[in-house]
């Protein structure tokens, strides 16, 4: 394995990128002060067929977390996002335990439109 192959420059300021833009977001805590545990479960679809691309769960450290949830499309060959932000941010600030949501790619994959969808579920606990 070739450990000491050069990374795609686009890919490196993309990335850079992702992290100034949660840089520069409100701490999370801050956002939602009742907020005291968060857990993200993720599925990337393709949109025909809805078959399963991959899945994860994520867990948020709340005491340092950006106020800012984004997800790169994980097709390796797109270049979009998911920019969950907006609706994380509404579901916890009304301190729902639970909120599904989905987020179609804005990339592409060469010339053609991505074909994933990014499915979530956010399980929430809050201080009384």
């Amino acid at each position: 394995m070739n450990y000491n192959r050069k990374r795609d420059p686009a890919l490196v300021e993309a990335a850079a990128e992702h992290r100034r833009r949660e840089d520069a977001a409100p701490r999370l805590h801050d956002q939602v002060p009742q907020l005291l545990t968060l857990r993200l479960s993720i599925e990337e679809v393709r949109t025909e067929g809805r078959m399963q691309a991959m899945a994860y769960v994520r867990p948020i450290v709340v005491a340092s977390a950006p106020a800012h949830f984004e997800v790169r499309c994980m097709e390796p060959r797109c270049d979009g996002r998911h920019d969950l932000t907006a609706p994380i941010l509404k579901a916890l600030k009304q301190s729902l335990p639970a909120y599904r949501g989905e987020s179609t790619c804005d990339g592409m994959v060469a010339d053609q439109p991505c074909n994933r969808t990014l499915a979530y579920v956010c399980e929430a606990t809050y201080r009384a």
